[in-house]
């Protein structure tokens, strides 16, 4: 019987490490933890029911901002090319790529580069921001190459340049206003279900504060 006793007691504290493990898998890295109220910071939500409807409102804006940017691309080049002059205008030095795949490559450019700036800058990695910059970077060549090959062969009607620059940068900015968008929105997203999974609040703060302002509007005892 001393021996079993013996046994039991021996397994008790071995038991311990193993549940110690388990809860420290559960509970929130330090990692995670920073990225949580960076993305808080930088959006300012006030607590986890604006959260809830920040991401709604920015999913919302961000499927009517990349409908927007296909319809658009859909009736000014697919549809419009031949009457604005798609057609005259030259091929690109990087790529010689025509108008048409340009108005393709320079969206997909900036979808990319502003996914590689977004995790570039909650993550703090220089690398992966580098990257996204140099993306960003080609993509505003490529829209502003059509008026500078006019400017400097002069071969390549004004107006029509104009309109294709215009065209572009008008893709350009309604598909990164989308994709930065849809990127808060799961940002948002997991970091609500993070808090929720996790039982955490990263808004102490706030609700200390009105509390205690609730606690000093109130009558004093008679």
């Amino acid at each position: 019987m001393v021996l079993g006793g013996d046994r039991l007691d021996d397994a008790a504290p071995a038991a311990e490490p193993t549940a110690a493990a388990e809860e420290s898998d559960d509970a929130p890295t330090a990692y995670n933890l920073e990225l949580m109220e960076s993305i808080i910071q930088r959006l300012q939500p006030n607590d986890r029911h604006q959260i809830r409807d920040m991401i709604s409102e920015r999913a919302r804006m961000s499927g009517a901002l990349g409908m927007a940017c296909v319809l658009f691309w859909w009736v000014s080049v697919q549809m419009g090319g031949d009457s604005l002059g798609d057609a005259d205008i030259p091929a690109s030095l990087i790529g010689k790529f025509d108008f048409h795949r340009l108005s393709l490559l320079v969206p997909a450019l900036v979808v990319v580069a502003t996914i590689m700036t977004s995790i570039g800058r909650e993550k703090g990695q220089a690398s992966t921001s580098n990257v996204g910059g140099i993306l960003a970077i080609l993509a505003l060549f490529y829209i502003l190459e059509p008026i500078g090959r006019m400017t400097l062969t002069g071969n390549v009607d004004a107006q029509t340049v104009a309109v294709a620059s215009g065209r572009l940068a008008t893709i350009a900015v309604l598909i990164h206003l989308a994709t930065k968008m849809m990127i808060d929105s799961l940002l948002l997203e997991w970091v609500r279900t993070t808090m929720m999974n996790m039982d955490i609040d990263l808004f102490p703060k706030q609700q200390d504060s009105g509390e205690e302002s609730h606690a000093d509007e109130a009558p004093p005892l008679a």
